[in-house]
């Protein structure tokens, strides 16, 4: 019989230690597991790569197949009772015995369970504290003018300012030169301020440096975050985007992409300032940077002069206007819908042409990677030859999702998340009442209520979308007569992803159909 396991470090920790998730499934290795499913993810995500293709192999394997899986300590699993009871449903189906290393861990007894549940209750209100007393911090922080916790390429922090990081770095063969760490950060500006523009640049360093930039082409299939019998080496994990296994320099080679290079020149910690309020919170996306709040004088060892970081933002500007002149008012129908089949980037609008016997502006998208030299799908397509693809796509579909839409959605009966936590209710119901116990209670009552929430909402938008796409897509004359903004807001309330190979649309994936 085979032992599988779970590994989980935060972003905090394998950013803090390169070998941190290393070292965990090490540890599970040598305690018997056969196969590990791991992830680089905060324990108050279920959003998790790992643990959701753990719970899926679970329920497709047949009982007895597994008999056990380990896991570190239950704060590795997660701080969500939903998540941890649906974990322990499929394994307990599957005959399979959950085991932690690190603590005692046992659900057979009414004990065992009410102290799982109190270790779970305690984890979410470490989690809030934890958070609040992040917050604090950055508000005290930003009083007193200190740094923040990581530093940009160039600098290191010494717990009250910046300074330079004058470790050395790169050696250049060709005129024989070496640079550290704060020199190569001002390399990078003096490359920017010669050509000009934000992918020509990444492309010429990638060309000094000689950095491999290619793209991988994207597998049929995802890989998931699973180790079997491969080495349990940072070369066998899993590092695509969206693993959370995104690490800084030194851990990664110097490597840049557009936006990625586009926010390092326009951070102000280069000129002597310390940028504040750079994220939306609510909506989680980072705010244009002439909307961030800027706190000058932080420190003293810049890089770049003040004027020249005012330049740097001025060149950005007008370099997004020249690329569409006095067309700032165009709406993107397609916009962060649009892939590419080969590395998986964004394609974006690369110009714009007027059509003078319409009358109409045909702006032409192109895979961002193409630009830096990551990726060798050089095609276009226009926006026109996209839509016109992409709406016969979805025609041709009307008739089967007119079917679908037949199809009443109705939620007979709760999810089974929803009865593991009643009866975790109905347990400590039955124990005296103690503060530790009616805390507890607490929290799986709040999970009931947001699980039930959360299945409605989904029924509904699965109904809405449905209905949108045959409504909309089903007559090409109601597509053709609606304004760019209804588009856009159309196209997003049903598509998921636009995958497209060169000038071809390959596939279009919908939501809540798939």
């Amino acid at each position: 019989m085979e032992v599988w396991a779970y590994a989980r470090v935060s972003t905090e920790e394998q950013a803090e230690d390169e070998g941190a998730l290393i070292k965990q499934m090490r540890r599970l290795r040598s305690a018997g597991a056969t196969k590990i499913y791991y992830d680089v993810e905060s324990r108050t995500s279920d959003k998790r790569k790992g643990l959701l293709q753990l719970i899926s192999d679970v329920d497709a394997n047949a009982f007895g197949k597994v008999s056990k899986l380990l896991f570190i300590r239950i704060d590795r699993l997660t701080s969500s009772s939903i998540m941890f009871y649906r974990l322990m449903d499929a394994l307990k189906k599957k005959g399979i015995q959950p085991t932690a290393i690190d603590e005692p861990f046992e659900m057979s007894s009414i004990g065992g369970e009410l102290t799982i549940d109190v270790r779970l209750a305690a984890a979410k209100y470490e989690v809030k504290m934890l958070a609040m007393r992040v917050k604090k911090e950055r508000e005290t922080r930003k009083v007193n003018k200190k740094p923040h916790w990581n530093a940009p390429l160039g600098y290191i922090t010494d717990g009250q300012k910046y300074v330079k990081d004058n470790r050395p770095c790169v050696c250049l063969i060709a005129n024989k030169s070496e640079m550290n760490v704060s020199q190569l950060a001002r390399f990078v500006f003096d490359i920017f301020f010669s050509v000009g523009t934000v992918s020509e640049t990444v492309r010429q360093l990638h060309d000094i440096f000689g950095i491999q930039a290619q793209a991988v082409s994207k597998s049929k299939y995802n890989r998931n975050n699973v180790l079997g019998v491969e080495e349990i080496a940072i070369e066998n994990i899993n590092k695509t985007r969206g693993s959370g296994l995104n690490l800084r320099y030194p851990h990664t080679g110097l490597k840049w992409s557009v936006s990625g290079l586009r926010s390092q020149l326009v951070n102000p910690i280069y000129a002597g300032g310390t940028a504040y309020d750079t994220v939306q919170y609510s909506g989680g996306h980072r705010k244009p940077f002439d909307e961030w709040e800027v706190a000058w004088e932080t420190h003293d060892e810049i890089i770049i002069t003040r004027e020249e970081h005012e330049r740097v933002k001025t060149m950005i500007r007008e370099n997004r206007n020249n690329r569409w002149a006095n067309e700032q008012k165009y709406t993107n129908v397609f916009a962060n819908l649009v892939k590419c089949a080969h590395c998986g980037a964004a394609y974006s609008r690369q110009s714009k042409k007027l059509v003078k016997r319409t009358g109409l502006i045909r702006h032409h998208y192109q895979c961002s990677f193409y630009r830096t030299g990551a990726c060798q799908n050089k095609r276009m397509i226009s926006n026109d030859e996209l839509e016109k693809q992409v709406i016969e796509w979805l025609v041709r579909e009307a008739e089967r999702l007119a079917a679908l839409v037949e199809q009443e959605v109705q939620v007979t009966e709760e999810p089974a998340e929803v009865k593991i936590l009643r009866a975790s209710l109905n347990t400590l119901d039955a124990l005296p009442s103690n503060p530790a116990i009616e805390k507890a209670k607490e929290d799986i009552l709040k999970q009931i209520a947001d699980a039930i929430a959360t299945t409605s909402d989904t029924s509904k938008q699965y109904l809405i979308a449905k209905e949108r796409i045959v409504v909309a897509f089903s007559n090409q004359r109601y597509w053709q007569s609606l304004e760019p903004q209804d588009k856009q807001a159309l196209l997003k309330g049903c598509i998921k992803k636009i995958t497209v190979d060169g000038n071809k649309v390959t596939a279009v994936k919908l939501l809540h159909l798939y």
